[in-house]
């Protein structure tokens, strides 16, 4: 408290310089979301390079994974409507899936051919396995999940299978904090620096971490009834997304004053 006083008294008394941010900073605080997302394949962007991933022959099982894993035999690589190229190098991991197990009774175990190019990409970038490649965690988890949309539509998987695949993703998949994402105080003699930047969206967090596992479960059962009642662009079921993401935020935030309320209330009564 004291803490957080002194730096209130010091950004209202001394000078507060921010610091410029660097392009590098930029691209990495703000989804480079294009304003449509890859429906077809067409010339220069939203096509496959290298396409079918091929899997090498042996299983490989992971602990608490239910399917069996595969490494690529060679690279794939995919350019989105941005277009920005992204590739799984030889050896990536995938279980040809990348959807979260919680959600498999509602979508079912999404492996078929139609999305295993699509599952080997999101995974080379953010799966479990995958650590050591330099492509991982090396874009912000929103582009890396617009990829996943953007692949899967390319690859023909049906506009509304997709966007129920990207809601998967979205609401209980990989997240990551990037450099630079993070703001930073700074004490300066004579003056406080402040760096930037500075931003208001979806936490960094993996939601499973934060929100209680029926409670997202219920969240996909709505947006899939959502999706399919109202077919929104992808850029309205990001902002449904949100609107929902922020809504469990709020009530699990709710549910853990009011137990701490709770808590406060019985220990006066014991005295």
């Amino acid at each position: 408290m004291h803490k957080s006083l002194l730096v209130l008294a010091l950004l209202t008394s001394a000078c507060v310089v921010p610091i410029p941010e660097t392009q590098a900073m930029k691209d990495a605080r703000v989804p480079v979301l294009p304003a449509n997302p890859c429906e077809t394949k067409s010339t220069g962007k939203c096509n496959y390079i290298n396409a079918p991933v091929v899997l090498q022959s042996k299983p490989i099982r992971l602990k608490d994974r239910p399917l069996p894993f595969f490494r690529t035999a060679r690279e794939i690589e995919f350019v989105d409507a941005r277009p920005n190229k992204w590739v799984a190098p030889r050896n990536t991991l995938t279980d040809g899936a990348s959807i979260p197990k919680m959600f498999f009774k509602l979508i079912g175990t999404p492996r078929s051919k139609e999305f295993i190019n699509a599952a080997t990409l999101h995974d080379a970038y953010c799966g479990v396995g995958n650590e050591t490649l330099p492509q991982y965690h090396s874009d912000i988890w929103q582009n890396v999940h617009r990829m996943f949309y953007d692949a899967l539509r390319v690859d023909g998987t049906p506009a509304t299978k997709a966007k129920i695949m990207y809601a998967a993703v979205y609401l209980a998949g990989p997240r990551w904090n990037m450099p630079g994402t993070a703001p930073k105080v700074r004490a300066v003699p004579g003056l406080m620096v402040l760096s930037a930047p500075l931003t208001n969206g979806p936490p960094n967090t993996p939601l499973p971490k934060l929100i209680p596992e029926d409670m997202l479960i219920k969240a996909m059962q709505e947006a899939i009834l959502y999706i399919n009642k109202t077919n929104p662009s992808l850029r309205r079921l990001e902002t449904y997304l949100r609107k929902s993401e922020l809504g469990m935020l709020a009530q699990v935030s709710k549910g853990a004053a009011d137990s701490n309320q709770t808590s406060a209330n019985s220990s006066s009564a014991n005295y």
